[in-house]
């Protein structure tokens, strides 16, 4: 084998330790944030799915330019009640930016925490709750996406639904417009529903 070939083997096999490497100190720093039980769970593909959505949702969406604090801040993306995304999350938008700011993920626990927050996920463990929730979210660009049924009807703007091995989505546009953010016409044409009158509760 020629000089330059070992270099580049050498150079690969040490991209690759990097790679790994990165990989395990973004599980380590995970752990100081979410339990243990939580970095154990096995991602199931729906949960690989929705985190993939999480990540690409705030790509069609346009906040106004007061929602950011700053242009230097990152992107707060919120998780409210049980965690089910393992590390598959916070690695799915890990590097990704929202307009130029990296996207921050943070795991609230109650209402006073979401302060901050552009881009909000309640998961299915919130139903009962994320009536009140929302209802205190009015007025604010804040992005709501969530996993339960009526979601959009207690005033939710995406709705996230898995079955058959497929992930389907719902927007309520009436929701979204009401906090000053534009959903772009791409994102509506991929969703199996989208609300457009103000027929809902908290629509």
């Amino acid at each position: 084998m020629a000089m330059g070939a070992k270099e580049e083997v050498r150079r690969g096999r040490s991209g690759g330790r990097v790679k790994l490497l990165t990989r395990i100190a973004l599980v380590v720093c995970m752990a100081w944030v979410f339990p243990g039980d939580v970095l154990s769970q096995v991602l199931s593909q729906e949960y690989q799915l929705k985190a993939v959505y999480l990540r690409k949702i705030p790509s069609f969406v346009e906040w106004p330019p007061s929602a950011a604090k700053s242009s230097k801040a990152a992107f707060q993306l919120c998780t409210v009640g049980n965690y089910p995304f393992g590390v598959g999350l916070a690695l799915e938008v890990r590097g990704v930016s929202v307009g130029g700011r990296r996207i921050e993920l943070r795991w609230v626990h109650n209402e006073q925490e979401l302060h901050g927050c552009e881009m909000v996920f309640f998961s299915r463990s919130e139903a009962k709750h994320c009536g009140k929730i929302l209802d205190g979210l009015k007025g604010k660009s804040v992005l709501t996406v969530g996993e339960t049924e009526g979601f959009l009807e207690a005033g939710g703007m995406v709705e996230l639904s898995f079955a058959n091995d497929r992930l389907q989505m719902e927007v309520n546009l009436v929701a979204a417009r009401s906090a000053n953010l534009r959903v772009d016409a791409r994102l509506l044409a991929m969703a199996k529903r989208v609300v457009t009158e103000r027929s809902t509760p908290g629509g």
